[in-house]
């Protein structure tokens, strides 16, 4: 092991053939899309947008733009909530043709397939391909080593796939990589970045890194890398503690940190990835979707506790949660859709959605299990809704998405008459210990103004998201106020700022609460050693020092 790495050499490459559009009201008109992303909250401007199809056209591409001193953007399908991915100047590059499945291979230390991917392979496609077994496409690529397990892989008799579910399933590789993406199901798998075996990634300067997890790691806090003109740059590690929660705010920093670790979540803002090696998991052989009604939010808390401890006989895959005013939008929409919803009652107060894997010798004993934790918060397999099989899972999706999408719609609305009004939904994170305090204190604040809100998402990391939902413009500015008190007392609490949608360009102060003025120093340091000329992704994460 060493803290040193060499960059190739950007290979020759003709970037005269590189789709591009350059055209003023080519840009603004048919490109507009490429101009924003999912939080729409900038007013994006490019002066070209570049559609490199290969690993050295866009390596080509960054050099070309590192001589000229020209900011990149690097975006994939922009399905982001923080304007990572929104040009705010220079030339996009945009990874969407750079498509292709790779190659099979298999992680010996973790006895895991790995499947390797281009950036702008979407997250679904992916999946589909894995469970699926139509890998086709993969025939010839590799080593021989690689066509190998290839052939091996389509033989199991067991299905697989790719564990981390962010709910944006079109979201590309390079996107879920570069902003460490997260779902349901981290709660039992955790974040991509427990997944992630490889990667390539281009420095601005157009060198190469294949970075391979467990090769290189820090020592005495820095990293050397050798770059292709065989000058060495020291990257410094962060000093500053990560919070111990599910995280996706500002840089990656351990003591020995591996190096690998250090690009994934980074935003693009160190370099443009090529290339993600993603490790499998079989598929269990049953799943039971569960959504348990309780009489009060303590009860579906306790719950909580109760089902995630370490020595619960009932492991969970996720744990989601559903507050009194999510369930007022999901018997209003259920009635109106001639959707019934079992066991649920008018003294139901909140809901806790999970699943569970199980066998046919195991069934019985789990269940059991489960209704002994449901009888002691008061609720019962009773008073609960199970979904064994396809209709009734598909019923539960139905009614589970009742709930944002019914937010959506009411911001639309209002949006029309009161043109400031957005949904301000918050995405910290804090530790087990202070899930019931920091729960009470969402509803103390909130219920005090009045303030319209609805409560669900990941409780099993202590990750739920509170959307605000404004009623005019005043309320607009009490809801952002409201996000800046909520992301100090995550702090406060030893929680993180951003949970899984990340920092980008919208959440830069939230970020300084967290680490303070040293923290973001260092991240700057950290930039600066890779791309001195602060033009990769510039104003994500960290703001651009006064003297660039």
């Amino acid at each position: 092991m060493a803290n040193r790495i060499e960059a190739q050499a950007p290979p020759a490459a003709d970037t005269s053939q590189v789709k591009a559009v350059r055209d003023p009201s080519e840009i603004a008109d048919t490109y507009a899309l490429y101009l924003d992303d999912e939080s729409h909250s900038f007013d994006g401007r490019a002066d070209e947008i570049l559609f490199p199809t290969t690993e050295g056209e866009l390596a080509a591409l960054l050099k070309q733009a590192h001589a000229k001193n020209v900011p990149v953007t690097i975006q994939g399908s922009r399905t982001g909530l923080t304007g990572a991915a929104v040009p705010l100047g220079g030339i996009v590059i945009n990874v969407e043709k750079m498509n292709r499945l790779l190659y099979m291979d298999y992680e010996e230390s973790r006895g895991v397939y790995t499947i390797a991917a281009e950036p702008g392979v979407l997250l679904e496609d992916l999946v589909r391909a894995v469970t699926t077994k139509s890998l086709d496409e993969l025939r010839g690529r590799g080593t021989p080593d690689q066509q190998a397990v290839l052939e091996r892989f389509l033989k199991e008799p067991t299905d697989y796939t790719f564990p981390v579910d962010p709910t944006e399933t079109s979201a590309c590789i390079g996107g879920i990589t570069a902003c460490n993406a997260s779902g349901a199901r981290t709660f039992r798998y955790g974040a991509v970045r427990d997944w992630v075996f490889r990667v390539r990634v281009v420095l601005m300067n157009g060198d190469i890194l294949d970075i391979r997890r467990g090769e290189v790691f820090a020592e005495d806090g820095r990293f050397e890398i050798v770059l292709s003109d065989g000058s060495v740059v020291e990257v410094p590690v962060p000093t500053y503690e990560m919070p111990q929660t599910k995280n996706a705010a500002g840089l990656y920093a351990k003591p020995d940190m591996d190096l690998i670790d250090l690009f994934i979540g980074s935003e693009g803002i160190l370099g443009a990835i090529t290339l993600v090696e993603l490790g499998l998991v079989p598929l269990p052989e049953n799943i039971m979707t569960v959504m348990a009604f309780f009489p009060s939010e303590d009860d579906a808390v306790d719950f909580v506790y109760d089902v995630r401890s370490s020595d619960s006989p009932v492991q969970m895959t996720f744990l989601e949660y559903f507050g009194p005013n999510a369930l007022k939008i999901i018997r209003e929409k259920a009635s109106g859709a001639g959707i019934k919803v079992p066991a649920l009652t008018d003294s139901t107060q909140a809901i806790v959605f999970f699943e569970f894997s199980y066998t046919e010798e195991d069934m019985e004993e789990k269940v059991m299990a489960l209704e002994e934790m449901l009888n002691a918060h008061n609720s019962s397999s009773e008073s609960s809704w199970a979904g064994l099989d396809r209709a009734e899972l598909e019923k539960m999706k139905t009614v589970r998405h009742f709930v944002p999408e019914t937010i959506n719609a009411t911001i639309a609305q209002r949006k029309q008459q009161y043109h400031e009004v957005h949904k301000i939904g918050t995405d910290m994170a804090v530790p087990d210990e202070a899930l019931r305090d920091y729960l009470r204190f969402y509803r103390e604040v909130l219920d005090s103004q009045g303030m319209e809100y609805v409560v669900f998402g990941h409780i099993g990391n202590n990750h739920l998201h509170v959307n605000m939902i404004p009623r005019n413009n005043e309320e607009v500015e009490q809801g952002m106020a409201n996000y800046m008190t909520f992301a100090k007392r995550a702090v406060e609490l030893g929680g993180t700022v951003a949970a899984e949608h990340g920092i980008g360009k919208l959440k830069r102060e939230f970020l300084k609460i967290m680490y303070g003025e040293s923290g973001i120093q260092e991240m700057q340091a950290v930039k600066r050693a890779l791309d001195p000329k602060w033009l990769l992704n510039r104003g994500n994460m960290i703001d651009v020092p006064s003297d660039i």
